[in-house]
């Protein structure tokens, strides 16, 4: 009899533009409905050692490296994320994706220091996660009270010269185009000029849903984080930051020795290379 392997199809990694660093795994102060996170006890701490960051940094090989990116979970709820915002900023620029609840006047005042402090012309950028530009609805998907707080976090931000971008998941399927000049018409409300650049809008993906990947898929020019980037946690180092829980996504144990192959196996590696466009970073 036969046997046939199937093999899942193999990304490998071009260069590394892009270090996320996952500050914590499962603590947040929202628990949104279509997170891709399965979160187990509110009140867990597993934030990632500062040595273990350090260690990182230094032995990283930042050629091509552009942004670091701190997530999570929520990763402003780290107890030294402070310490380790200003670290990264030695490297490079930073973005931080947060949900923006911890995110006031006093402490947009403070990260606008922090950017100063900084002689390397690094910059820290805001991704904040906001999902609707109705109230209601966003409320309905992210918790109650999640918009009013993003909003005036947003008012916060601009008013200490920073140009935050609004992550967008796009969990109502509606056209792009409408999503983004609603969202337009928001932020002009609020006196926060924007361009198209500061909207990205995700696509909602489901982690039980497997798609047929396109037969004329270039996987060696792909737009994945993948094919971009590595995300280090504190238990190891993954190729994408959907993949920190699935061990079919950890490619190593620290940042100075992970594989550069990808195995597109899981139910979001087939949502993503079919949507073929970055969904946590920027393109340059």
């Amino acid at each position: 009899m036969n046997k046939t392997i199937i093999k899942a199809p193999c990304v490998t990694m071009r260069k590394l533009e892009n270090l996320f660093i996952e500050m914590t795994a499962q603590n947040c102060n929202l628990r949104c409905k279509h997170c891709y996170i399965d979160f187990k006890d509110k009140k867990i701490k597993d934030f990632i050692p500062i040595d273990k960051i350090k260690q990182t940094l230094n032995t990283t090989d930042r050629t091509n490296l552009q942004y670091i990116h701190l997530t999570g979970a929520e990763p402003m709820l780290h107890p030294d994320f402070n310490h380790i915002l200003r670290l990264c900023l030695k490297y490079s620029s930073v973005i931080i994706h947060t949900n923006a609840l911890n995110i006031n006047d006093k402490k947009a005042r403070f990260l606008r220091k922090v950017e100063e402090e900084n002689n390397l012309g690094n910059e820290i950028v805001f991704m904040i996660s906001i999902d609707h530009y109705i109230e209601k609805e966003n409320d309905l998907i992210r918790g109650r009270g999640s918009y009013r707080k993003a909003v005036h976090a947003i008012q916060s931000l601009i008013k200490y010269d920073f140009n935050p971008i609004l992550a967008i998941v796009n969990h109502y399927s509606m056209p792009e185009n409408e999503l983004k000049n609603n969202f337009k018409e928001l932020c002009d409300s609020i006196n926060f000029e924007t361009s198209d650049l500061n909207f990205k809008i995700i696509p909602l993906l489901d982690k039980n849903k497997r798609l047929e990947i396109k037969p004329d898929t270039d996987f060696d020019n792909l737009n994945t984080e993948c094919a971009l980037g590595r995300t280090l946690t504190i238990n190891g180092v993954f190729t994408c930051p959907l993949l920190c829980e699935d061990n079919r996504g950890k490619c190593g144990s620290d940042m100075s020795d992970f594989s550069s192959k990808s195995y597109l196996e899981t139910e979001f590696c087939s949502q993503c290379v079919n949507y073929n466009n970055l969904l946590f970073s920027l393109k340059l």
